[in-house]
């Protein structure tokens, strides 16, 4: 497939007809960018598995999971097999271990080194744990047939276990980068959450030279077609969290990419918008972050495209409910 057609079909019509107007244009490029899409059911995923137990979050449950099937790992191993960053793990295993679910012991190879094992306390919990997870996958995929998770999943892993991609490497069931395949990784919510990994990573790697991250474009973009937001606004909108849409903001500003000032309606509310500089740099932008998109896709022809739009679409409308800031999307 040629640049040209893949770049047309990522800004395709594909957008319900429920959408309504303004926000059907401002967010037409995220309704069918394969990374916005995974962003958010990777939210949908924590709230689904918030739904169903109060005992520990998705990524603790995942690694009490992980840690069940390998009996002993280090950090690093744990990490790795995870697909989570080095400080997401230690946050993650702070909070573990605080709680006595999981237990640090010298590693006799490496004194240096310390190996992390299940306790008592945190085996007993696991089967309670085993049972959430299990149902947040299923909820998560049930507004899809069979067929259909099967197909989303193996191209999820097409995706995530690219050789090519600057994420980290994974080789799934290769038990020399983890543990092997498991429950954790053959899952709807971690295929979910490394294909985002790649996308991010293909982003940060193309836009690079200009020091922006995946939400940072998007405010960008936001606010080029729709100036004069505020910082809530900007959030209801796209749906995220007010106060990280206001760090977003405020760094933006401080760049010197956004204007602001004072709310007529409410002082206390800053009304945003580009500056020159801020639209020169998504100039810049854009054709980096369609390139982006186009390498995580090259090994897809147009129709797999199609169809993994459709399906990312389909959940995300299905659960938006579940989140607390669910934007505009698929508002009716």
């Amino acid at each position: 497939m040629s640049k040209t057609s893949r770049a047309a079909l990522i800004r395709s019509n594909t957008e319900p007809a429920s959408l309504p107007r303004a926000p059907a244009s401002i967010l037409q490029r995220f309704l069918v960018q394969p990374g916005f899409l995974l962003a958010r059911i990777d939210q949908i995923c924590t709230a689904i598995y918030g739904e169903l137990s109060s005992e520990e979050t998705l990524a603790q449950a995942e690694f009490l999971l992980l840690l069940a099937k390998a009996g002993e790992l280090d950090q690093i191993s744990l990490a790795r097999a995870a697909g989570v960053d080095t400080s997401t793990t230690a946050l993650v295993l702070s909070n573990l271990v605080g709680r006595e679910l999981v237990a640090r012991k010298p590693d006799p190879a490496d004194r240096r080194r310390a190996k992390l094992c299940l306790t008592a306390r945190g085996r007993k919990q696991l089967v309670r744990t085993r049972e959430a997870f299990s149902e947040t996958q299923r909820r998560l995929v049930a507004p899809l047939e069979e067929t259909e998770v099967s197909e989303l999943m193996q191209v999820l892993r097409q995706i995530g276990a690219n050789p090519m991609s600057p994420a980290p490497l994974w080789v799934p069931g290769d038990r020399r980068m983890g543990i092997g395949e498991n429950i954790v990784t053959s899952s709807p919510a971690f295929l979910c959450r490394r294909a985002l990994q790649v996308c991010e990573a293909y982003f940060l790697t193309c836009v690079a030279s200009l020091s922006l991250t995946p939400r940072q474009f998007s405010v960008l973009y936001i606010l080029n077609l729709h100036p004069g937001l505020t910082q809530v606004g900007f959030a209801r909108l796209f749906g995220i969290d007010p106060a990280t849409s206001a760090v977003i903001m405020k760094n933006l500003f401080a760049r010197g990419l956004l204007a602001r000032n004072p709310s007529a309606e409410d002082r206390r509310e800053r009304i945003y918008s580009l500056t020159p500089a801020g639209r020169r740099v998504l100039a810049a932008a854009q054709p980096l972050a369609d390139k982006a998109d186009r390498l995580v896709l090259r090994s897809m022809s147009r129709a797999d495209i199609r169809r993994l739009v459709q399906r990312l679409q389909h959940i995300v409308r299905a659960h938006s409910a579940r989140l607390r800031f669910p934007g505009a999307l698929f508002s009716d």
